[in-house]
Formats: structure tokens, sequence, C-alpha cells
């Protein structure tokens, strides 16, 4: 009886990875030629694997998974679920049943029900590899340190296997571990063979680790496999810049641009655009991509002194001060001594500017515009480089009193 037991779970532990049935086992072809009838004949289809089960498989555990996974191939849950019961009733101690089981549960969106029962795949044979990947693969998004710590068991039992790193880096991915994230896919791409999404994740790694020339060859290498890929055009763009390859990265924008209706432009991509523009003089069409990225995210209140900064190459100081104070007003804290001190500059640069003295406002533009932006707590810089304002800073302090203000140095402020 012992004998007999050990055969059984013999054959219930010969499922490859992933699913795959055991390629020398005798019925495999008969149960694949009768799983084509299983959406189109699915009662011949049910008579076929009825006549497998007859003799000497009416209790063998494994070829009742392979009927129910043939079942689920095809959709049909409550079928697989039902061969999957079968095979635990005649052998409880089943792994791959439980794998079946598990799988079911997961195509069914019941992730506890399919996480317990890889589990319980695992507790019954330690070596049974699957288990441990979907295991893994369930709780990557839910609670990826749990995934990690599968993987490293399974790393320890069979660390020739190439594929745990590759789960391993996604792991990493996933927590926010770049760093180690990039040394699972570099152990994983010298022996393995690289997707398209393997070429796109280490590409983005290697970008997020700053690594932008090993980044961009990982680009390369992924638009061979897949040239509409559009994060890795994306990526092609965004290490073009860091390089400072400001001529091909325009090329490369061009190339990511070339469908204006794409829904998965975000603010960024434009931003990266601008920059590149910006490097090459291109100033008004950086001013264009810059505008783009605020109007698709306006809570990126920085680009405005992205903005500034561009009309402050151009020496275009008014529009590089109102930029600036666009980024000043939106600000949902006070600003610090920096932003202030950036924003008397600018005033400066206009003051001294010849081409800027002609553009002064009058005194009383200037009382219109100053006096409307007082409130209590505000933080005004006061300066007198401007010609305008330098005239009338001693009347604007006077109304301002007059209104009951005080006024007290930044140092000074609770």
């Amino acid at each position: 009886m012992k004998k007999l037991v050990l055969i059984v779970m013999s054959l219930c532990l010969a499922v490859t990875m992933w699913g795959q049935k055991s390629p020398g086992s005798e019925w495999s072809l008969q149960v694949k030629q009768a799983a084509t009838m299983i959406k189109e004949d699915p009662a011949k289809a049910s008579e076929a694997f009825d006549e497998l089960l007859k003799g000497k498989n009416k209790k063998n555990a494994f070829l009742l998974v392979e009927i129910g996974r043939a079942y689920l191939d095809q959709g049909k849950t409550a079928e697989a679920a039902e061969y999957a019961q079968r095979a635990k009733d005649i052998n409880s101690k089943c792994a791959v049943a439980y794998l079946l089981s598990g799988d079911i549960a997961l195509n069914l969106n019941d992730v506890n029900k399919a996480s317990s029962d890889y589990n319980q795949a695992i507790y019954l044979d330690e070596d049974c590899s699957e288990a441990y990947f979907k295991y893994a693969q369930v709780y990557k998004g839910v609670d990826p340190q749990l995934s990690l710590d599968m993987l490293m068991r399974l790393q320890s039992k069979t660390p020739e296997d190439n594929r745990i790193s590759k789960e391993l880096a996604d792991v990493y991915y996933t927590m926010g571990q770049y760093g180690k994230a990039k040394e699972a896919y570099e152990n994983y791409l010298k022996v393995g063979t690289p997707t398209e999404q393997d070429y796109t994740r280490y590409a983005m790694l290697l970008y997020l680790n700053k690594d932008y020339a090993q980044s961009l060859d990982m680009v390369k290498k992924g638009l061979e496999l897949a040239p509409e890929n559009h994060v890795l055009k994306r990526l092609a763009m965004y290490d073009y810049l860091e390089l400072k390859d400001y001529k091909t990265g325009l090329e490369a924008a061009a190339t990511f641009f070339a469908n204006p209706g794409n829904p998965d432009y975000v603010y960024l991509d434009y931003v990266y655009f601008a920059r590149l523009l910006e490097a090459d003089k291109q100033y008004e069409e950086a001013v264009v991509q810059f505008n783009k990225a605020l109007s698709m995210d306006k809570s990126h209140t920085e680009i405005y002194k992205d903005i500034s900064d561009v009309y402050e190459k151009k020496r275009d100081f008014p529009k590089a001060i109102e930029a600036y104070k666009n980024y000043l007003d939106e600000m949902k804290s006070s600003p610090d001594i920096s932003d202030l001190f950036l924003y008397g500059r600018l005033n400066y640069y206009a003051a001294t500017d010849s081409a800027y003295q002609d553009k002064q406002p009058t005194k009383e533009e200037a009382f219109d515009k100053l006096l409307g932006r007082i409130h209590p707590g505000a933080v005004v810089l006061l300066h007198n480089t401007s010609s305008t304002n330098g005239q009338i800073l001693d009347e604007l302090l006077t109304k301002w009193e007059e209104m009951g203000y005080t006024f007290k140095s930044l140092n000074q402020m609770p």
C-alpha cells in the first residue's frame, strides 16, 4: 500500500514548470486531442476524457489534473475545479492538484484562496517550483516582501534556475529597490533570452539608476524586437537628454511624438521635449512644450520656473519675471529665501538691461499692481532695482501702513 501511494505521488509531481504536462506521459497526446473539442463539442470532449479515465487510469490523479488544466486553458473554470477536486479526493497529498486549484482561484480573482492553495502545494512538495513562482506572483503587488521571501527560498533550493533572477528583478522593482533589481536582471540576462518586456523593464531600471548609456543600449536592443514600443521610444528621448546628445534626442522626440493622439503621453514627456528644445536654443518651441506639460498636470507648478529660465536665456525679462511670479503665486507654502533671491535677481537684471528700460510701468500701473497683492501674512520682496518701483517705494510703504499693515524681516516672522 505504501509503495502504491509513492507511485501516485510521483505521478502527481511529474508536472513541469508553468503547468506544462510531463512530455513522457502516455495520455498527453490524447488529452491534447480531446481538449480541442472542449469549446466546439463539449459533450464529445467529456466522452473522450471519460474514456481516458477507464481501466488503469480510473484513479490516476495526475491525469485528472491534466484534464482539469485543459479545461482551465479553455476558460472552463467550473469543469477545471471539478477535476481538481476529484484529483484531491483520490490523493489528498497531490501537490499539483492544489497547484491547479490555485490557478483556478487566481483566474477567478480569489487571491486568498490562490495563495492558500499554492502554499499547500509547497507544503506537500518543497520542490514544486511552480508553486513558489506563482505564490510570489500573487503577492508581488500586495506584499512584495512575502513574494521576495518565497523566491529566496526557491533560489536556495535551485540556484541554477535563472528564471528566479528575473522574478526577483520584478519584485525588487516593485519594492523600489532599483539597484538590486538591476543586479538581478543582469544575472538573468547572462544566460536568459530577453523579451520585449525584459528590455523595457531593464532599460527603465538602468535609467532610474542613472546609468543612461547602458539604458540606451537596452532601449536600442528592445526596439529591434519591438519598433513601436511606446515606453522604449520614451526612454530613448529621456536617455539622450541625460547624455546631452540633444540633436539625436530631438530626433527621438520626433519619433516618440509621431502619434499626437496617443493617450499614453504624460506631462513629463513634454518637459523632456522642452528641455531638449531649450538645449538646442529653440526657446519659443520649448515654452510651448512646457505649457503643454502644465496643461496636462497643473500641480507641477515648478514648470513655471523652467519657463522663466527659458525667457531669461532669451533676455526677455518681463516674461521671465511673469513666469517666476506665477511660480511664487502657485506655491502652497511661503517661498524660501532662495526663491525670493532668484526673483529679485530677475528684477535686477531687468532693471539694468538697456532693452528693458523702455518697458517700465507707469507709477499708476505699479501702484495698481502692488496694492492689489497685499494681504495678511503676505511675504513681499521689497527692492528698488526697478526704476518705477524705486520711485514709489516710500509712498507705497506709507499707503500699506495706512491700510493697517506692519512690516518685519523674514527672521522676525513667527
